[in-house]
């Protein structure tokens, strides 16, 4: 009795289990039916033209910006600093005062050889006079001469020594932070103050000698300082030394670079491009429209086609080799030729053949004809 109890407990036991398993299975084998069955939503993107331009090289070199004058300037004389014409940061022009030293010892002594001149002058004048008449000797007559130019000699190295005493700006530029203090005793040779030229810059920059003969003087050279990372500075190579390091093999080479906004700054350091004169022609797509992964860089093309009877647009995946990038594009070797429309954007989700809507034109514009930056 009690055993048929335990069977029939048993029994009732696996066929409610068994119910629910075969429930879960069936819900699970549907739900699989059911999205399977669902036609995968159409990708919206945004697409480009693949492009064929002009593409030049370039040759890449590092420098440090300087400008065409600098200099620390200091005084030539020592003394007591009386009157500073300057402020820290001014834009000066050539032959502004910018210091001027105590000068009382020096006009004193000035007014003193300038006196004695003055009589040297009288009696030379005094015995040329006398020597018409055979009065003095020609020997009195020479000496006194002599005397004369010795007197104007002392004169003009004491007005010399005075003009030492102020300080003007040799050239055009601006100034730095004053390093002198008023009443202060300024030594011969000390600094006063910075002066630089910013209306244009220099910078010198080395490149292998492989590259010597596409290089020449004025040509195009580009510049970019982690200071302005998003602004392009356009020069020109203005030098090229003569002789090859032959420790190194570089050659040393000197660009010019405008500066009317005056952001460049001497001390700046700088990449350098120097763009090779000769083009080649390749097919450039946006940056934004590679796929990067470990088996390989790819690309998706749109392609037309139809679908029951509509217009419908389809994706391939295509793997792509890569050449040099500069500004937004990159130059693609093989995969793909210039025409066909690659997605820019919302690739992220797309896998090969699923059909997207163009949501939009890449608003990154392709050179058509000449890509040189």
């Amino acid at each position: 009795m009690r055993a048929g109890r335990m069977i029939v407990m048993l029994a009732g036991s696996a066929l409610v289990f068994g119910g629910v398993f075969g429930f879960i299975g069936f819900r699970d084998a549907m739900t699989k039916a059911y999205f399977a069955s669902m036609a995968k939503p159409v990708a919206a993107v945004t697409v480009a033209k693949a492009s064929l331009v002009e593409w030049h090289g370039v040759i890449p070199a590092v420098g440090t910006l300087q400008a065409v004058n600098g200099v620390d300037i200091a005084g030539s004389a020592s003394g007591l600093v009386r009157e500073i014409a300057f402020l820290s940061g001014q834009e000066v022009k050539r032959g502004q005062v910018l210091l001027r030293l105590d000068i009382d010892v020096e006009t004193g002594d000035l007014r003193s050889a300038e006196a004695e001149l003055a009589l040297a002058r009288t009696v030379h004048d005094r015995n040329k006079a006398l020597l018409r008449s055979s009065t003095v000797s020609v020997a009195t007559m020479e000496k006194a001469e002599a005397e004369l130019k010795v007197h104007q000699a002392k004169v003009g190295a004491l007005q010399a020594q005075i003009a030492k005493k102020t300080v003007t700006a040799p050239f055009d530029g601006v100034l730095g932070v004053s390093k002198v203090d008023l009443g202060q005793y300024l030594q011969t040779g000390q600094t006063i103050v910075n002066l630089q030229d910013l209306s244009s810059m220099l910078c010198d920059l080395t490149v292998s000698q492989k590259d010597l003969a596409v290089v020449e003087v004025g040509q195009p050279v580009r510049m970019r300082s982690d200071a302005w990372p998003d602004r392009v500075f356009d020069g020109t190579i203005a030098a090229i030394e003569p002789l090859v390091d032959v420790r190194t093999g570089m050659v040393a080479v000197q660009a010019r670079f405008p500066n009317p906004d005056r952001r460049l700054r001497p001390g700046l350091f700088a990449k350098i491009e120097i763009v090779r004169p000769v083009g080649d022609k390749v097919v450039t797509v946006p940056i934004s429209a590679v796929s990067y992964n470990l088996y390989g860089d790819a690309v998706f093309v749109v392609r037309e086609g139809t679908a029951a009877g509509k217009p419908d647009r389809t994706v391939d995946r295509v793997v792509v080799q890569l050449g040099e990038r500069r500004d937004g594009v990159v130059v693609v070797r093989q995969g793909i030729v210039a025409g066909d429309t690659v997605v820019t954007s919302g690739q992220v989700r797309l896998e090969n053949g699923d059909s997207v809507r163009i949501a939009a034109e890449d608003p990154l514009e392709l050179p058509g004809k000449n890509v040189s930056r």
